[in-house]
């Protein structure tokens, strides 16, 4: 399932530091400790794929508005000029 070993830990050798520090860890992370599913990743990787989808739809839209107010401009001074 992806879940890591368990920690080895001695009282003769005050190891204590590292699972204090693990446990610290997983609490100020949960997310990362819960391992993750086949169902899990497809998901994440269609929520990716529509992000950068609607990423690029706002880009090209951007550039679309830009691109047709400059064009606007351009022909209100050539109408102008003349």
């Amino acid at each position: 399932m992806g879940i890591e070993a368990p920690i080895p830990i001695s009282s003769k050798l005050s190891d204590f530091n590292n699972i204090f520090r693990r446990i610290v860890n997983a609490a100020e992370h949960p997310r990362l400790s819960i391992p993750e599913t086949e169902a899990g990743r497809s998901r994440k990787q269609y929520h990716r794929l529509i992000n950068r989808s609607l990423m690029v739809v706002s880009v090209g839209a951007a550039v679309a508005i830009v691109g047709f107010t400059a064009y606007r401009v351009y022909a209100a001074r050539k109408n102008a000029s003349s």
